[in-house]
């Protein structure tokens, strides 16, 4: 029944927002206020207000609350979640464009629509939900060896596109003109892509050419990598360069994203990972997350942080469900810890890293994303700054110095001056980044203490319940993991951002000080 409703809603809201008839004399009714003296107000006054998507956004937030109560929302919270976040997309799109057409946000809010429709493609099945049946994509046992490989190819050729597709986008938000930043991107990622495309190959043919021992050396390497690539990124997270020359002002050169690109480095770092513990088939399901993310930064750029957060809480739980997952212990994949290895012995702490990060992967990458969403902005401000004063007042005034990104030569009138000045353009004002630290870090304490909350009276009003053990405990065991694994990755990103903004102070103060 729900693929008919899915599609009406689809073709209804296509019309009601392109036909223009239609979409006119909808507007003409909004705009009409009701008969009753005591309302002042109109529909089209609440839609086009721009509180409207933090109303509806924390409307979002109570429905998920108050449904852990029922075990019926339980059981199909993941199509659910699907609907929420295109009700937010939607409610963003009425608010920021009237019911008028706005090519460019119609387009990317269709596009991440159709992301998250097909992310129900990749959702597991529990024994309690009876009429679920898994999709011929995840499939293996009545698949032929010709839609095995195409399946193969498939996946390949989407997991490739998305670490291709993330490294133009990060090499024309430009901050891959030097660091180590460019060195994970142009040396590391390239190894770790060809290496997950053999080991798919060689686990999926029938004929063993290697042991498992020689076989498990293609992930840990996959491993290794991201762990080096974790530690490059930390040791030098800046993307700047400072280009010098004689009787002019100094070029500065790095992307208008250098506070946000560390963080996109370590999500691409940790793709490759990612998808060896979920397995070919379900690693197209991360290219849609990404993709879907990529358009919320567009979407959401003008929105606060309540309504960001809000609506990457809603996609983490969506792609909680499509890597495969259910609310349920029996539901998770324990031979994710088996990945790379064939035997830990005595260890614990590889094997149980291993089974959150592939359990939990949605609430880490993103967590890792999240900078990029938050200080994304489509148009750069642009700063008159004097060189030779900012050079000396380094000290005192390490904001003004850290807001620097990107530096384009003065050709105007200044040529004359004995001071040499420079158009110093930024998408993000370093002096806000402590307060956006603390608001976004009170957002999500709240919102997790909600949801944690409700999750904790349900199991308590259902203590009785017939399904407590089946239903609620393990509902309250996952969002008390999943929110604990979204804290700790969001300190981690935290204390990535700081390292970020030290390392370009102190890159900027040495750099213009000898030049």
């Amino acid at each position: 029944v729900t693929n008919p409703i899915t599609v009406l809603i689809t073709l209804s809201s296509a019309v009601l927002t392109l036909y223009r008839p239609v979409r006119s004399r909808l507007l003409t009714a909004l705009q009409r206020r009701q008969a009753s003296p005591l309302i002042n107000f109109s529909i089209s006054d609440i839609v086009n207000s721009s509180n409207f998507p933090s109303i509806a956004g924390s409307v979002i937030i109570l429905i998920m609350s108050i449904g852990f109560t029922t075990n019926s929302y339980i059981l199909v919270e993941d199509y659910i979640s699907v609907f929420l976040s295109g009700t937010l997309l939607l409610t963003n799109y009425l608010s920021l464009h009237h019911f008028t057409l706005h090519r460019d946000h119609a387009l990317l809010t269709l596009l991440s629509l159709l992301c998250s429709r097909l992310s129900a493609t990749f959702f597991g099945c529990r024994e309690e939900q009876f009429w679920c049946v898994a999709t011929w994509w995840l499939r293996d046992d009545d698949l032929t060896d010709i839609v095995r490989s195409r399946r193969y190819f498939g996946s390949v050729c989407v997991f490739v596109g998305l670490m291709y597709g993330l490294y133009r986008y990060q090499r024309h938000q430009g901050s891959l003109v030097s660091g180590m930043l460019r060195v994970v991107h142009c040396f590391i990622h390239p190894v770790q892509c060809t290496l997950v495309a053999v080991y798919w190959a060689l686990s999926a043919s029938s004929t063993q050419l290697f042991t498992d021992s020689q076989l498990c050396l293609l992930p840990l390497t996959v491993y290794l990598l991201s762990l080096l690539s974790v530690c490059l990124v930390l040791y030098s997270p800046s993307c700047i360069l400072v280009q010098t020359a004689r009787n002019s002002p100094p070029r500065l050169f790095g992307g208008v994203s250098c506070y946000s690109a560390p963080s996109l480095t370590l999500y691409t770092s940790l793709l490759p990972s990612c998808v060896l513990l979920l397995r070919h088939p379900l690693s197209p399901t991360l290219a849609l997350l990404t993709v879907q993310l990529l358009c919320l930064s567009r979407l959401l750029h003008s929105r606060g942080v309540a309504v960001k957060l809000m609506a990457c809480h809603v996609i983490t739980v969506q792609y909680f469900y499509a890597t495969g997952h259910q609310a349920a212990v029996q539901q998770f994949d324990w031979n994710a810890a088996f990945v790379g290895f064939t035997s830990h012995g005595n260890h614990v702490i590889v094997p149980v890293l291993l089974i959150v990060l592939r359990t939990l992967m949605s609430g880490v990458l993103v967590t890792l994303f999240l900078p990029t969403i938050l200080l994304y902005s489509p148009t750069p401000e642009t700063n008159q700054v004097d060189v030779t004063s900012q050079t000396d007042n380094t000290q005192t005034d390490g904001a003004q110095t850290d807001s620097t990104q990107t530096n384009t030569p003065n050709n105007g009138e200044g040529g004359d001056n004995s001071s040499p000045t420079a158009q110093l353009q930024y998408y993000t004002n370093p002096a806000l980044l402590p307060r956006l630290y603390h608001t976004t870090l009170r957002y999500h304490t709240i919102l997790l203490l909600v949801k944690c909350g409700a999750c904790c009276a349900a199991c308590f009003i259902h203590r009785r319940h017939l399904m407590i053990w089946n239903i609620f405990t393990p509902r309250m065991i996952t969002e008390a993991c999943l929110s604990l694994c979204v804290s700790v990755s969001l300190v981690g990103v935290s204390v990535l951002l700081s390292r970020t903004q030290s390392c370009i102070r102190q890159y900027l103060d040495r750099t213009l000080k000898s030049s």
